[in-house]
């Protein structure tokens, strides 16, 4: 005897095998394939910049080693002062936090006309930029200002008079500051 079963529940079963395993595995597979396609084309088309990349970190490294032998050799203090140097360098190059154009408009803003800047010092003080500036003011009232319109700027704060002599031969109040520096506001 020939049983014949006209019922839907087998084409069902076909078509949930179909839609259920075997065309999200087909879709999973078809990205796999094209993310490794993409994958290649860019490490072939770039292949020269990834080049580039390692030895400049072969070479970065290199020069850190180098660094760290030349430092041992100089006495305790020359090194203190070597190792500030390189830590501002260093700071400044992977963070690129000094931009001296902006640096200098900030401090153009700040400074008032009877105010003169004569040596501006950075330095990374822990873990912030601080600027050392020296110049010469007409009137304690022009320094004050000074410092004032520093501390109301955005990018500066923590600005404080380290020094202030009168100048025996011009009668200008010669000063030095400290300010810290917090770059684009």
């Amino acid at each position: 005897m020939i049983h014949i079963d006209f019922s839907s529940r087998p084409c069902d079963q076909k078509r949930d095998k179909l839609y259920g395993i075997w065309l999200p595995v087909l879709i999973l597979f078809l990205i796999t394939v094209l993310n490794i396609s993409v994958f290649l084309v860019y490490r072939f088309r770039n292949s020269d910049i990834h080049t580039k990349i390692s030895s400049m970190e072969k070479e970065i490294s290199a020069l850190e080693d180098k660094t760290s032998a030349a430092g041992a050799l100089l006495g305790r203090e020359k090194y203190k002062v070597f190792i500030q140097k390189y830590n501002f360098l260093n700071h400044i190059t992977h963070k690129k936090i000094l931009s001296w154009s902006s640096l200098l408009k900030s401090l153009g803003d700040a400074l008032p006309p009877s105010v003169k800047i004569t040596v501006i010092s950075p330095a990374v003080k822990q873990n912030h930029l601080s600027l050392s500036i020296s110049g010469e003011a007409l009137t304690k009232e022009d320094e004050l200002l000074f410092v004032d319109q520093l501390q109301k700027n955005k990018v500066f704060e923590d600005a404080f008079i380290d020094f202030e002599a009168i100048d025996a031969a011009t009668h200008n109040l010669k000063f030095s500051l400290s300010v810290r520096y917090r770059g684009m506001p």
